[in-house]
């Protein structure tokens, strides 16, 4: 279930083990994002608000979002490639 944007202050909380979703007002194109390609750019002490400022949509190029926080827990010791 996602949360509120308001729930992350900085791109470091929670040690960036969340995403970042966002949903574009005008044409409703949607995307995940990981804290750390945010993070690449604009370093982790930059707060989500400031972050989310800079982003536009690849579709319709508009700034109007709807942004929501989901966290992605896998299980202690979980392989995405057990071979």
């Amino acid at each position: 279930m996602p949360l509120p944007a308001s729930s992350i202050d900085k791109l470091s909380d929670h040690s960036g083990s969340y995403v970042i979703c966002i949903a574009c007002r005008r044409c409703t194109h949607e995307r995940e994002i990981v804290p750390k390609s945010l993070a690449n750019i604009l370093g982790w002490n930059v707060t989500l608000k400031q972050a989310c400022t800079r982003l536009r949509c690849s579709q319709c190029q508009a700034r109007d979002f709807r942004v929501e926080i989901a966290f992605n827990r896998k299980p202690r010791g979980w392989k995405s490639n057990p071979s």
